[in-house]
C-alpha cells in the first residue's frame, strides 16, 4: 500500500507540468492537499478501495434512478444588486445550467441520438443520476434551492483562494451540509499566478477529513455556468458536468504525466485503481483543445499497448466530459458504475438525503408552503397517499411527476383532504408538485407496493 500511495503522489506532482493552462483546477488541488497532510491521500485511497469493491460487484446489475439535492450559492460583486446584472447571475441563466447538467447525465443533451461522430457511441452511458433543486433547507424552511451573497471581492484566487467562497468569514457563503446537499459556489475567478483560465474544480471523494468537509462541492466561474446571461460566447455548459464527475469520482482521461524534459507522455490516466480502473476510456497523450467532429482523428497512443476494452487501436475519446476538448458529450460505461459507486458508498448519505427537492428545473421563488400548511403522507407509500390542508388554503392543482418531468397525473379544483391513488404506477421515486393561493410545495415520494 505505502508503495502504490507514493507512486500516485508523484505521478499527481508532475501534473502540475501540465496543469499551467488549466481548464480545471482540480489536480492542482489535489497536490496541493496530499503535500500539506498525507491523511487526506490515505483517506482518499481507502475510499477508492471501497467504491472499486462496489463497482465490481455491481457492474452488471440495473441501476436505480438517484436524486441529488443541489443548492448554488451565488456569490456576487456587491455593485452588482439587481438580478441578472453582472456576477449576480439570473435565475434563468441557473435553470439553463441544471438543464444542461441533467441532459449530459441521463444522454439527452443535443449531441444524442446522433452524435458528431459515433465512433464511441456504444460506449455512451445513461449515468442514471439526476439534479434537482433543494426544497427545504438545513433546518426544514422552504427554499429555493439558490442563496445570493454579495462580496467585496472582485474575484477569488483559484489558487490561493480556492476556498474562500465557501466562508462567509473570507467573503464568500458557508455551504450547506455536504452529507444533505450538493454544494456549487459560482462566482468570479481570477486567471491564477499559475497560469492559464480556471472555468471550475472540485475535490476528489474521500480526499476531505470531517473538519475539512465544508470544501466539499465544487465552484464554477460565472461565465461557465450555463449558457445564457452572463455566460462567456465560447461556453458549452459543459464544466459543471466535468467538475461533477471530479466529485463522484471521475480523473481526466488525458495523460496528466510528463518526461524529464516536461513533455506530453502516453498514459490511460484512469484506467488505475485511485481512479476507478475505467478501461473504456482510451490512452492518450497530453490534452487536446480542439473541437470534435466526425473529422476528428487523433490517435496519440497504441491502445494495444494497455489493458483496456478495446481490440484495436482506437482513436483519443476527445468526446468523453472528462477531457479538455471543446466539444464534449458523452460518459462511459464504465465512468457511470465509478459514479454509481461512489453514490452508493462515500456519498450514500447524499443519496438519502431527507431534503425536499424540486425537479422540475424552475428556480421557483420562496413563497413555498411548509409542512405546517400542507402534510402529505404517508411516505414511502404503497400508492394511497393523503394530502390535508392544515391551514384552509385553496388549491389550484395537483399534479405527479415522474423523474424524467413527465406529468403523470394532473387534478384541478381540489378540495382537501385529498385521497391521492398512485396504485396504478410502477414502484419508485415520484414527485408531487401541489400549487395554491399561498405558494407552491413540491414532495418527493417513494412508491413501495
Amino acid at each position: 500500500m505505502i508503495k502504490k500511495i507514493l507512486i500516485f503522489t508523484i505521478i499527481f506532482i508532475s501534473h502540475s507540468v501540465l496543469s499551467q493552462n488549466k481548464k480545471c483546477n482540480t489536480t492542482f488541488l489535489m497536490n496541493k492537499l496530499f503535500e500539506e497532510n498525507e491523511r487526506n491521500e490515505n483517506l482518499f485511497h481507502e475510499t477508492a478501495i471501497k467504491n472499486n469493491k462496489w463497482v465490481d460487484e455491481n457492474i452488471n446489475k440495473q441501476k436505480d434512478i438517484i436524486t441529488i439535492p443541489i443548492v448554488v450559492h451565488v456569490i456576487y460583486k456587491n455593485t452588482h444588486t439587481n438580478i441578472g446584472s453582472g456576477t449576480n447571475i439570473s435565475n434563468e441563466q441557473i435553470e439553463d445550467a441544471i438543464r444542461i447538467l441533467n441532459e449530459d447525465f441521463s444522454k439527452t443533451n443535443p449531441a444524442f441520438p446522433n452524435p458528431p461522430r459515433n465512433t464511441f457511441i456504444n460506449y455512451a452511458a445513461d449515468v442514471q443520476i439526476q439534479f434537482c433543486l433543494a426544497n427545504s433547507d438545513e433546518n426544514g424552511n422552504p427554499t429555493n434551492g439558490v442563496t445570493r451573497t454579495p462580496t467585496t471581492k472582485s474575484d477569488f484566487d483559484p489558487d490561493s483562494e480556492a476556498n474562500d467562497m465557501k466562508r462567509n468569514s473570507t467573503g464568500g457563503k458557508d455551504g450547506w451540509d455536504p452529507e444533505k446537499y450538493l454544494n456549487i459556489w459560482v462566482c468570479n475567478l481570477a486567471v491564477s499566478p499559475s497560469g492559464g483560465m480556471t472555468l471550475g474544480y472540485a475535490y476528489l471523494p474521500g480526499s476531505l477529513w470531517s473538519n475539512q468537509m465544508w470544501r466539499d462541492g465544487l465552484v464554477v466561474d460565472f461565465q461557465y455556468f450555463g449558457t445564457i446571461g452572463a455566460s462567456a460566447a465560447s461556453n458549452d455548459g459543459s464544466t459543471t458536468t466535468h467538475e461533477i464527475g471530479h466529485y463522484l469520482g471521475l480523473l481526466h482521461t488525458f495523460c496528466e504525466e510528463t518526461d524529464n524534459n516536461g513533455n506530453p507522455t502516453c498514459c490511460d490516466n484512469d484506467d488505475v485503481w485511485w481512479g476507478g480502473n475505467i478501461d473504456d476510456t482510451p490512452a492518450s497523450e497530453g490534452i487536446y483543445w480542439g473541437s470534435v467532429n466526425s473529422s476528428t482523428n487523433n490517435n496519440t497512443c497504441n491502445d494495444l499497448s494497455y489493458s483496456n476494452v478495446f481490440n484495436t487501436n482506437v482513436l483519443d475519446m476527445d468526446e468523453n466530459f472528462m477531457s479538455y476538448s471543446s466539444d464534449v458529450w458523452m460518459f462511459t460505461n464504465k465512468q457511470s458504475s465509478v459514479m454509481n459507486g461512489t453514490m452508493n458508498n462515500y456519498r450514500s448519505s447524499l443519496k438519502n438525503s431527507p431534503a425536499l427537492v424540486n425537479c422540475t428545473g424552475i428556480v421557483g421563488n420562496n413563497n413555498l408552503l411548509n409542512n405546517n400548511q400542507i402534510r402529505i403522507y404517508p411516505n414511502p407509500s404503497n400508492g394511497k397517499i393523503l394530502i390535508q390542508n392544515l391551514s384552509n388554503i385553496t388549491i389550484e392543482k395537483i399534479l405527479v411527476r415522474n423523474v424524467l418531468g413527465d406529468i403523470i397525473l394532473l387534478s384541478n379544483n381540489i378540495n382537501l383532504p385529498f385521497s391521492l391513488d398512485l396504485s396504478n404506477v410502477e414502484n419508485g421515486i415520484y414527485f408531487i408538485e401541489i400549487t395554491s393561493s399561498k405558494g407552491k410545495r413540491i414532495e418527493k415520494v417513494i412508491l413501495s407496493q
